[in-house]
């Protein structure tokens, strides 16, 4: 029988294959954006039941890279248990509310185009996270079309015991509400909250304004 520690060779091999390596550094492009932490606070409680939940695994809408991360992670032991999410946003009536509250002048820092973008605001609870992988934008590409397409993490509560985002090499914590962080398309990365309290942050994606 194959063990956990042979199990994990399936992904590392996919990352040799790509090649992917924690050696070779990457460059964080980082913002500070103006927001309100309590009104995202206040939209939580207001809509908890309308929120999307789900955990990490195979999608449909997933290409076939994106397939393939899901599917080795499930096998190392992501699961319902240790992944799950409160997801807001999907829906274009939360999407609208958080455009607003995050606020115009913020998007035009970004430089992402304010009409189409999508917003997502997440939240995990101690003991949760989203493993490592890949975004392919395939969601918002099949709504909006293909482009010049990036994505944004944007810190909403502020780090606590535990709070964690590890992109490529780069293990960023501390942060402060509004803190604000590029992940382009092929990027590696993870996040967790092995803490105390929940971890709420948003994800922005949208066209590049050319």
């Amino acid at each position: 029988m194959m063990n956990i520690y042979n199990k994990k060779s399936y992904y590392q091999d996919y990352l040799d294959d790509l090649g992917v390596d924690l050696n070779n550094e990457f460059e964080l492009t980082e913002h500070s954006l103006d927001i309100d932490c309590q009104k995202f606070y206040d939209f939580a409680d207001a809509f908890k039941k309308e929120a999307l939940t789900k955990w990490y695994g195979p999608r449909p809408f997933y290409d076939f890279d994106s397939m393939r991360q899901a599917v080795f992670l499930n096998s190392l032991g992501y699961n319902e248990h240790n992944s799950f999410e409160y997801n807001w946003g999907i829906e274009q009536e939360h999407n609208d509310i958080l455009k607003e509250l995050v606020g115009r002048h913020n998007f035009e820092q970004l430089n992402v185009d304010y009409d189409s973008v999508g917003i997502r605001l997440l939240q995990y609870n101690p003991g949760n996270g989203i493993p490592l992988h890949t975004d392919s934008f395939n969601a918002y590409k099949t709504q909006n079309g293909v482009g010049n397409i990036t994505r944004y993490f944007v810190a909403v509560s502020p780090w606590d015991w535990g709070h964690f985002l590890q992109v490529h090499d780069k293990m960023i914590h501390h942060w402060k509400p509004g803190y604000t962080l590029e992940i382009p398309d092929g990027v590696f990365h993870l996040s967790a909250n092995f803490g105390i309290a929940p971890k709420l942050t948003l994800t922005i994606t949208g066209f590049v304004n050319e």
